[in-house]
Formats: structure tokens, C-alpha cells, sequence
């Protein structure tokens, strides 16, 4: 171990993040602490359930005042996930929000951070409020407030809510969260990118397609072809009833068994209780989950399912949650043939917005040079903390996955079933 590392710091892509340092500056910082109350003003830890509902009309109105409100940190989607988690002994919510004093001598809600308490073995991490199951991790901050300083105010909440580390993950590079960090919340770990395509900045389809490289339109024209010799190539598309149930259905399944194959793992699938909350929207029959719009995207050959792909839209943006693709139609292209279907409905459907979400996949890739820089957010709070973020997190854990990697798929499922979940 070098001194750097002995002495609290974690080497990343852009230097030395002295962690010690940045954790003594949070704890030294001041937080205004008021009552969960409509009358308060400045910065508060909502933890009740039913004070984080009864947020529900302000937190709308927020997201209305910001441009750029991400679906994972909205109101409908956070409170799908707080029903879900009802009677959860393992569910501690810690939603952060700030308050200012409104003309009426009140106060009215100018920002919230949605965050959760979790466990990770004597550890505390403060995460997204639906980890793992979320995508993407930002604030809500009304435009009109002042963000110099706001982020020392913040650590020092972070520091009261008992977490021995925060873990914001999948910050995007134009979240609000990532700019009001500003050097103070630094990166640590893999970086990614989320392929995207602004739909509105083109008249149609057809003149967006003129911008997709000629090679790439030529050879999946090709393979389309290729399989209608055998039987039509159709693609359907659903908000709800039965072909909704069954593209998550199966792409659930479809994804378990691809990671499967692969020896590699995600948390989420880790997560016993994620088919079960996947199945709410399958089954669209709780009053949280009918306030978020689904679609689902299935491209066929003949009557068997080649692709399938479902997300939610939000703000007129599609965000492609999960994707699945028949292996027997491997040489076909199949993910690249089915996304360029799934651009075209969202022309059909007036959305502004495709977001692919990461990983930054090759056959994202071929319908887009755009990308949104991705990375996750890490910050001690405690000594346990610091040691855990240095050794694992910024030392051990990138290597042990790049070893990983190199190992043969059934040493790799061998390691995912009886290690990974241990250390992960």
C-alpha cells in the first residue's frame, strides 16, 4: 500500500481524492434541522412514510419547476417503490429536503434527495431510494435557488442520517447533483455512458434515419431480409394488457439467463424481492403504479418473439429500462434490428427523448454517437467508512474485477453463486 493510500486517499481516472479530508469538511458543516412540517424552512431528514407521502403535492410541483427532473427521483415512481416496500424491516428511507421561506410567510419545498439507508454487512450506506433497482441518482432543485455552498449543507444532513458512506449511483455529468458536488463528491469506480437520442431536434424518422451511417442501415436491411424469406418480421407495441405482462415477463427471464450464461451477476438480479416489483407493472392493478406510464416493444419472426424491450416514459422521455433478445437469433442482429424498431415508435409516439440508459453497448451505439458521461459518486462519512471506500471501493474491488472478467464463463458462475454475493 503506498503512503496515498495509507493516508486516505483513493487514486481515480482524475487524480488523488484525499476521502479523510472531504469527510472532517462534512462534519464540520452546519444544517439548519427543523420539523417535518410544511412551516419549517432549511434543510431536513424525512424518514415516516407518511410524512414522505404527504410530501406528494409539493414534491409534483417541484418536479413541474425543474427542466431536467430524472423519472427515478420523481414522486410516482418513488412512491410506487415505498408501497412496494411497505412492512420491508430492511427499508429506511432517508428522503433529504430543503425549504425556503415562501412570499406568504411559509415555506414552500425548493429541493428533495430521495435516499435510502441499507445494510452492507457491518456497514451503513445512504443510496438511491430504490436501490437496486433505480437507474440514474439526482436532486430536485428548484432553479430559483442558490447552490454556492449548498452542497457543504448537504454533507453535513448526510452526516446525521447514521450512514457510514453515501453511494449516489449512475450520477449523469448533466445532473443537478453532479454539478452542485463540484469536486466536493468525486468519482470512484467504473466509468459509463448512457447512449441517448434527442428526437425532437428532427422533423421524422426519416430524417433522423438519413443521419445513421449507411453501413449500419445496409447491413441490418440485409439481415431483416434475410429472415422475412422465412416469415414476416413484425413489431407490436403495448402500454398495458397481455403482451405488456408477457415482454417483461420474458425479459426478465431472458435477462436472468443471458447473465447467467455469461458467469456475471448485477445487484438487482441479486435482489430476491426484483422479479416481484417488476410484476407490479406487469400487473398494473396498485393506484402508484397506474401513475407510471409503461410501454412495451416486441419485434417478432413470424410468431416467435426475436427482441423485446420495455420502459417507462416520463416528460416525454423514453427511458429503455430493460431489454431481451432470443440467443437463436443471434446472427441476426437481433438487438440492433429491434432498437431501430423501438427509435421508430418513439417518433410514432411523440416522444422528445430515447434513453438507452447504460452500460454504452455496441448496438446502442449504432443508432447514436450521443452519450451521456455516467459515473458513481462515492463519499466516506466515517472512519469505517473511509477504510471501506479506500481498500475495496478505490483499491481492491476494480482489480478483483478486472480478474474476473479474464476468467473462463463457468469459473465465473461458479464464483457468482457462491462468492460475489458475499462481497459485492
Amino acid at each position: 500500500m503506498t503512503k496515498q493510500q495509507a493516508g486516505g486517499a483513493i487514486l481515480h481516472q482524475q487524480g488523488i481524492v484525499c476521502v479523510d479530508r472531504i469527510a472532517q469538511k462534512a462534519a464540520a458543516s452546519k444544517v439548519r434541522q427543523v420539523e417535518v412540517s410544511l412551516a419549517g424552512t432549511g434543510i431536513d431528514i424525512v424518514t415516516d412514510p407518511a410524512a414522505i407521502l404527504a410530501l406528494g403535492d409539493a414534491w409534483q410541483a417541484l418536479e413541474a419547476q425543474c427542466p431536467d427532473t430524472v423519472f427515478f427521483q420523481s414522486f410516482a415512481w418513488c412512491r410506487n417503490f415505498l408501497e412496494f416496500s411497505a412492512g420491508n424491516p430492511n427499508f429506511a428511507p432517508r428522503v433529504i429536503t430543503l425549504r425556503d421561506k415562501s412570499a406568504d410567510g411559509g415555506s414552500r419545498l425548493v429541493g428533495i434527495l430521495p435516499l435510502a439507508l441499507q445494510k452492507k454487512g457491518q456497514l451503513k450506506v445512504l443510496t438511491g431510494f430504490a436501490e437496486p433497482f433505480q437507474q440514474y441518482t439526482d436532486i430536485l432543485l428548484d432553479p430559483s435557488v442558490r447552490t454556492a455552498g449548498l452542497i457543504r449543507h448537504l454533507l453535513a444532513a448526510l452526516k446525521k442520517t447514521g450512514a457510514d458512506y453515501v453511494h449516489f449511483g449512475q450520477v449523469r455529468e448533466d445532473s443537478a447533483l453532479a454539478r452542485i458536488a463540484n469536486g466536493i463528491l468525486l468519482p470512484l469506480g467504473e466509468r459509463d455512458a448512457a447512449p441517448y437520442i434527442r428526437l425532437s431536434q428532427f422533423e421524422n424518422h426519416d430524417e433522423y434515419h438519413k443521419t445513421v451511417r449507411s453501413k449500419t442501415r445496409k447491413n441490418l436491411r440485409n439481415a431483416r431480409n434475410r429472415l422475412e424469406r422465412d416469415a414476416p418480421v413484425t413489431h407490436e407495441t403495448a402500454w398495458e394488457g397481455p403482451l405488456l405482462r408477457e415482454v417483461i415477463e420474458r425479459a426478465y427471464e431472458g435477462r436472468e439467463a443471458w447473465l447467467e450464461r455469461l458467469g456475471i451477476t448485477s445487484r438487482a438480479f441479486q435482489d430476491g424481492d426484483f422479479e416481484a416489483f417488476l410484476k407490479r407493472f406487469s400487473d398494473a392493478t396498485e393506484p402508484a403504479v397506474n401513475a407510471i406510464s409503461t410501454i412495451a416493444m416486441s419485434l417478432k419472426h413470424g410468431d416467435k418473439p426475436i427482441s423485446d424491450q420495455w420502459g417507462f416514459v416520463y416528460r416525454g422521455r423514453y427511458y429503455a429500462f430493460m431489454a431481451n433478445w432470443n440467443p437463436e437469433y443471434e446472427a441476426s442482429s437481433p438487438g440492433r434490428l429491434h432498437l431501430g424498431e423501438v427509435i421508430r415508435t418513439c417518433f410514432e409516439e411523440g416522444f422528445e427523448t430515447a434513453d438507452f440508459l447504460i452500460p454504452a453497448s455496441s448496438y446502442k451505439l449504432s443508432w447514436t454517437d450521443d452519450m451521456m458521461p455516467v459515473c458513481d459518486l462515492v463519499l466516506p462519512l466515517t472512519r469505517k467508512g473511509s477504510l471501506y471506500a479506500r481498500l475495496w471501493l478505490g483499491f481492491i474491488r476494480p482489480r478483483a474485477k478486472q480478474l474476473f472478467f479474464r476468467l473462463p464463463a463457468g469459473l465465473r458462475q461458479l464464483l457468482v453463486k457462491k462468492v460475489v454475493p458475499m462481497v459485492e
